[in-house]
């Protein structure tokens, strides 16, 4: 039995993580794994196996782009080829079973459940023969198999978001550093094939991660050897297939454009964009809005590594250093630096097999007396990180919009009567190329008889204050609302139930979008000073010309509180598809 554990202990470590992820998804009260953004990765699925028209997708309107031939889906197709046996498993599953066969019921709802595990798993299995390649000692593996899966955000994506491209892109990135080292050491022919067909998949998951080759050095041990590699491979035809195979697992995306739409290439991010001269590194890894390092502190201990790699081998640290610089410059670069609904800056799990190596590397070239302390402080942080991801997973706190006030409100507070509790909105400006101009303004509100001072309204028993409506004078599709106010309350909390809206109609008055949030950041602590408040709205949509876009004050209590100096500003970020 002891020899038994000693050769399988790394196993029995990844076997205890997914018995511990299908135990969690199996124990969840609302199975909906297909939501969101998910919607749009797996809509292909649905357009194909169950609507038999593949023209038509089932996504999120904000994400599908309509062209005279047919529906772009702006996600690429390589998340749903690989939900794809899943899905098909359950589909069959679904028709012996009586289980409406529509893409959405519980058994497809399922199967996203275990797709996600099951690409985690696979990534694992390849990070462990990463590491053991690597010459990594067995203990340190599994000890950070372990903190990977439970103190990291693969844990939320694998088993609260599987439909997100993360875990899947988790599973390629560990397999293709494997193949490489395999290539390196062995140089098989097999191992070209591998990488090349892997990569291809990465980019079919998500095209952005093609930027992963840069790091693809760090795998040799000096300049010399990896001139003289390149130097072998350049000769290699094996090499020149690979590249073919490559482009061609690529292709399937260039198919699927042409059924759709007749291109074989197509901008589906066309409205997206990056910032290169402007990257918020800072507000991206220790920012409160998502921050990286706020939510995963475990992946900043894992990155003081790199001092550790640095001393044992320069040329490695040097390239590690110049790829994370690289990969964080981009991520910052991008115009939604947090990445909307998220946990933890997401596009990361991606990368975590090479934050994961800087991991190593600390672990290995620490003293083992040290490691206690080591242990101890990782394994603190897997407890804070496991203590966000329930509030999130509750709505204690937010993916999008959170601050020092909110954060430090709810900070490790696990109470039920949390969820919920944060109000406000501070989206981040649409992206937009040119220089964007003030298109309506409205800096007072008159409310007939309700005034009770200079731009003074009382909400004292009425439900509603008067909308402020702003008529749309052309067609649009990205348009961004400030609005300032002042708020008094008459006793604490007072105002804690009322809304902030945002209703935009057509001209038969039938709503195409609403969004609803508390009108106070927090709780209120004290009563009764004025105090300030700016929130953003970013309002995504087709609207029309005539559309009305209205901003209202729900109070849906009744309670007595005052509003003051409301000021709205609304910027017009379309774009032209």
């Amino acid at each position: 039995m002891n020899l038994f554990l000693k050769n399988n202990y790394l196993n029995l470590t990844i076997t205890f993580c997914a018995i511990v992820f299908v135990s969690v998804v199996l124990n969840y009260t609302n199975k909906i794994s297909i939501d969101g953004d998910a919607r749009d990765y797996y809509s292909y699925l649905v357009s194909i196996f169950i609507d038999a028209n593949f023209t038509n997708q089932t996504g999120n309107n904000w994400y599908l782009i309509n062209t005279p031939t047919g529906t772009i889906n702006v996600h690429t197709i390589g998340t749903a080829l690989l939900i794809m046996p899943f899905f098909l498993i359950s589909t069959l599953y679904a028709k012996l079973s009586c289980f409406e066969v529509n893409g959405f019921s519980s058994p497809f709802q399922m199967a996203v459940y275990f797709a996600g595990i099951f690409y985690c798993i696979v990534g694992l299995l390849f990070l462990k023969k990463l590491l053991l390649k690597l010459e990594f000692k067995k203990n340190i593996i599994a000890l950070l198999i372990f903190l990977t899966c439970f103190g990291t955000h693969l844990f939320h994506y694998t088993i609260s978001e599987p439909g997100m491209s993360h875990v899947y892109s988790f599973a390629l990135t560990s397999s293709l550093f494997y193949y490489t080292v395999q290539l390196i050491q062995t140089k098989q022919t097999k191992y070209y094939y591998l990488i090349g067909f892997v990569f291809g998949l990465i980019i079919l998951v998500r095209p952005v991660n093609a930027i992963l080759f840069i790091f693809l050095p760090f795998f040799f041990q000096n300049y010399v050897s990896l001139a003289n590699f390149f130097k072998t491979i350049l000769k290699t035809k094996h090499f020149y297939f690979s590249l073919i195979f490559a482009i061609s697992v690529c292709s399937v995306q260039s198919l699927a454009w042409y059924l759709q739409n007749g291109k074989i290439l197509q901008d589906s991010y066309l409205g997206n964009g990056f910032y290169f001269t402007q990257p918020q590194i800072f507000k991206m890894l220790f920012g409160f809005n998502n921050g990286l390092f706020v939510y995963v502190p475990l992946c900043l201990l894992f990155l003081v590594g790199i001092i550790s790699i640095l001393k044992t081998n320069r040329y490695k640290g040097f390239i590690f250093i110049i790829s994370l610089t690289f990969f964080i410059y981009i991520f910052a670069s991008y115009w939604a630096y947090n990445y909307f609904d998220g946990f933890g800056i997401r596009v990361f799990v991606d990368y975590l097999p090479l934050i994961v190596i800087a991991g190593a590397y600390l672990w290995q070239n620490t003293k083992l007396k040290t490691h206690y302390v080591l242990n101890g402080f990782a394994f603190i942080l897997v407890a804070i990180t496991q203590v966000y991801l329930y509030q999130y997973r509750s709505g204690i706190i937010k993916g999008n919009g959170m601050n020092f006030n909110k954060f430090n409100y709810v900070f490790l507070k696990t109470n039920k009567n949390y969820a919920d509790s944060l109000g406000g909105s501070s989206d981040i400006p649409l992206y937009t190329k040119h220089k964007i101009d003030l298109l309506y303004e409205k800096k007072k509100m008159m409310f007939n008889d309700r005034m009770a001072g200079d731009s003074v309204f009382n909400f004292s028993n009425l439900e509603y204050g008067n909308d402020v409506n702003f008529k749309l004078d052309k067609n649009g599709n990205n348009f961004f609302v400030v609005t300032e106010f002042e708020r008094k309350e008459t006793f604490n909390n007072s105002s804690y139930s009322a809304l902030l809206c945002l209703n935009a109609t057509n001209q038969e008055k039938i709503s195409k979008q609403f969004q609803a949030f508390k009108l106070n950041e927090t709780p209120s602590n004290n009563c009764c000073d004025w105090k300030k408040y700016a929130y953003s709205i970013a309002v995504t949509g087709k609207f029309e010309q005539n559309d009305i876009l209205s901003v209202f004050v729900w109070n849906k209590e009744k309670q007595p509180f005052l509003i003051k100096n409301l000021n709205i500003k609304i910027y017009d970020y379309s774009y032209k598809l």
